[in-house]
């Protein structure tokens, strides 16, 4: 009632006239949009139970345009029936055909809601739009990552480039010359190799698995950051007593890893080949 009191007085005013309508009409105007100005930058902080958010047909977070039928049922935009129009559809848990119309106040409602990222924890202080939390969720460099190196639990509010540079400062540099095959010399113990792309300074992590049964992985991962913006290709050899390993290949840059990593490709070494040397385990590199 308190946000009313104004517009009686000023109408009030007008009817009596003291100052004429015109006055009164004029004051009572400015007085509502400063009313209603003051009101729109108004922000509250609520808590609610995250299940109501909830679409209740697919139980994911509610999407627009939203619908709702008699029985009180929302349904998200996915899960609305095919050749729905734009404000009705139908309502898929109903077990009779129920029409389910357009929620508009839920939209405004989910429109002008915030919330804080789910990896706060991590370090993110954005307050993201409601619509758009799986997005930011996705893209978001606070959310927890996976390090390719063996053994590593993983790490947060980085790029995997410099994660590798402040979390494994024990991992082997190499510097390789393009287009040509450089010699590595791994030691058996060894995880990983960061390689340099002499000219333009492209950085890559040569991974040894060992997530193959009897032998190691060998794969190739770009370390993307500004210098990583060309498509580069990688060769990978072994030479042993019986003959040569190799694979080839293309290097994808990998900002960072939402997922336990898995290459995509590899080139298997049997252990027989890789305990065979101790030491300088005679691996090559060819990228360019």
């Amino acid at each position: 009632m308190g946000s009313k009191r104004p517009r009686q007085v000023f109408i009030t005013g007008c009817a009596v006239g003291v100052k004429g309508p015109q006055v009164f009409a004029r004051r009572w105007q400015a007085e509502t949009a400063a009313t209603t100005s003051q009101h729109q930058e108004e922000k509250i902080t609520v808590t609610i139970d995250a299940n109501l958010l909830q679409c209740c047909v697919c139980s994911g977070p509610l999407t627009t345009p939203l619908f709702q039928c008699t029985k009180g049922h929302i349904s998200c935009s996915d899960c609305c029936t095919d050749g729905a129009l734009d404000d009705e559809s139908e309502c898929l848990m109903c077990r009779e055909p129920e029409t389910a119309t357009r929620c508009r106040a839920i939209e405004r409602f989910l429109a002008g809601m915030s919330v804080p990222c789910l990896f706060r924890q991590h370090g993110c202080t954005e307050m993201i739009p409601y619509g758009d939390t799986q997005a930011h969720e996705a893209s978001c460099r606070y959310a927890p990552s996976h390090c390719p190196i063996p053994g590593c639990a993983g790490y947060a509010g980085k790029s995997l480039v410099d994660h590798v540079r402040v979390g494994h400062p024990n991992v082997h540099h190499t510097s390789v010359r393009p287009d040509c095959l450089t010699p590595l010399r791994m030691r058996a113990s060894e995880q990983a190799r960061v390689l340099w792309l002499g000219s333009c300074c492209a950085k890559f992590l040569l991974v040894a698995g060992r997530d193959v049964p009897s032998g190691r992985s060998l794969s190739i991962v770009g370390l993307m950051d500004e210098q990583f913006q060309d498509e580069f290709k990688y060769r990978i050899e072994v030479v042993s007593k019986d003959g040569v390993l190799a694979l080839s290949g293309q290097a994808n840059g990998v900002e960072r890893l939402a997922r336990p990593y898995q290459a995509s490709a590899f080139l298997f070494v049997p252990n027989a080949i890789w305990d065979s040397y101790p030491e300088d385990i005679p691996v090559f590199v060819h990228l360019k």
